[in-house]
């Protein structure tokens, strides 16, 4: 992979949860050195603008989505359609689309992968969770998946299915002991992320 967009933006519910998602994998980047461009930083890509900048690629590059979504879209800070079903038949051509909206594995990475032209999906079949106290955690869990693909190239699914399943499983146990308020949360989120 060559290109990344990062779509992120402010949110006044989940403080700036989706600021520091962004600036973990931007920083990811960074450190690995490995040429990857990065595009459409934090609160700066509208509906046309990612559509206008996707239209100039055509193979082998990650979007990564930091937003609020529905089962059949993303939405902006606004709650403006950023992403829908109707993209799939013109946009994301053997992409892999990385999003952390809520329920957006319901519909729109379905689509996405039953339409052929996106390689990968990974998404939330209910609304993710986390809390404002513990963002840190929250990021490195929503972020891991990624990592690997960023990282290793990896797009076997069942691979990163199992390993995330382990992650979030291993994160579990030991925030059951150190933090109990969160495990619930950790949990949730184990039993709704979905790899298509």
């Amino acid at each position: 992979m060559n290109d990344i967009f990062i779509v992120s933006y402010n949110c006044s519910i989940n403080e700036d949860y989706f600021y520091k998602c962004n600036i973990d994998i931007q920083r990811f980047i960074a450190n690995l050195n490995n040429g990857i461009n990065i595009h459409c930083n934090h609160h700066s890509c509208n509906r046309e603008e990612l559509h206008q900048k996707l239209s100039s690629y055509n193979d082998n590059y990650i979007i990564a989505i930091y937003a609020h979504g529905k089962e059949d879209c993303v939405v902006d800070q606004q709650f403006n359609t950023l992403i829908n079903l109707d993209d799939s038949k013109e946009y994301y051509e053997n992409s892999i689309v990385y999003s952390t909206a809520c329920k957006t594995a319901v519909s729109l990475g379905k689509e996405l992968i039953n339409s052929g032209r996106c390689k990968l999906f990974f998404g939330y079949s209910d609304e993710a969770q986390f809390s404002c106290e513990h963002k840190d955690i929250f990021v490195e869990m929503d972020n891991y998946t990624l990592k690997i693909i960023i990282s290793e190239g990896s797009i076997d699914k069942e691979n990163l299915k199992q390993r995330t399943e382990t992650f979030f499983r291993d994160k579990l146990n030991i925030m059951r002991m150190e933090c109990p308020i969160i495990a619930p949360m950790i949990m949730h989120n184990k039993e709704c992320f979905q790899i298509y």
